[in-house]
């Protein structure tokens, strides 16, 4: 299905009862909404669950390059939230998605009941601007890669089991170098922009056993910044953790979420 914004169209699909409590899924860069398949199969059944194509990727139309682009896709998100009639949820991001999170947190705060981070990081309080000194080097040094050496780092980085680093290999061939190299800057746009203040819903941050050392020292990080906060370290996982490890990961969503709600989802 496709829900039509200002700025194109944004593909997504839902799944379960419309009476559910709603969990909204954002995916990382050079991905789809396929990377949370494991998620979709088993939390339908207690939730209802969308997940989307973000802007420039799958089925979904790219962004003006000109708008900045997590905080464009938070207020994309909380549109489909009204154009499909639901008025609260939780936002689930994987890295670039979970940046997206932290920005509908921010900009949509009465649409987002609490929020899961997935490899990501906190925006709050934001990073120094000497951060953005790397920007003029990423898209020479992503161009000059073959595209087949750059896509298998691509995934060899964010991926430990053989079928996540298979998916993020074609998925990152079908996004392409250009789409990459705009949100690797973006992100550090983000990160040394910040948000005004830390998230205030509840909130949960996962990262996986085989995470890069950085993106844990700045999960940790996030952790201590919130007061309403539960930090887990998935076990055989890597930045994909969703998909490395979905039964780990399920089990920890559906734990916080029946700790912050007293649904009675037995494990």
């Amino acid at each position: 299905m496709f829900y039509e914004h200002d700025g194109g169209k944004l593909f997504y699909e839902a799944f379960g009862s419309d009476s559910s409590l709603t969990l909204v899924f954002l995916h990382g860069v050079a991905m789809d909404h396929k990377t949370f398949d494991s998620q979709t199969a088993e939390l339908q059944h207690h939730y209802k669950v969308i997940t989307v194509d973000l802007p420039a990727h799958g089925e979904s139309t790219p962004l003006d390059r000109s708008l900045p682009y997590s905080k464009t896709c938070a207020h994309i998100i909380a549109g489909l939230l009204d154009h499909l009639k639901i008025d609260k949820a939780i936002f689930i991001g994987q890295s670039l998605g979970s940046f997206i999170v932290s920005h509908a947190a921010a900009l949509h705060p009465e649409k987002v009941l609490a929020t899961i981070h997935i490899g990501g990081g906190g925006l709050y309080p934001k990073s120094s601007a000497l951060l953005k000194g790397v920007n003029p080097s990423i898209a020479p040094f992503i161009t000059l890669l073959p595209n087949k050496y750059t896509f298998k780092t691509f995934a060899d980085h964010k991926a430990l089991k053989p079928h996540t680093k298979g998916y993020m290999i074609k998925t990152a061939a079908t996004t392409g170098k250009s789409v990459i190299i705009q949100l690797t800057k973006a992100m550090i746009t983000d990160m040394t922009e910040g948000t005004s203040a830390p998230i205030q819903q509840p909130t949960l941050i996962l990262y996986g056993d085989h995470e890069a050392a950085y993106v844990k020292r700045m999960n940790i990080k996030f952790h201590e910044t919130l007061n309403n906060s539960r930090l887990v370290v998935i076990k055989e996982a890597h930045h994909i953790a969703n998909q490395d490890n979905p039964e780990a990961f399920n089990k920890e969503v559906i734990s916080f979420i029946k700790d912050i709600t007293k649904d009675p989802v037995s494990l």
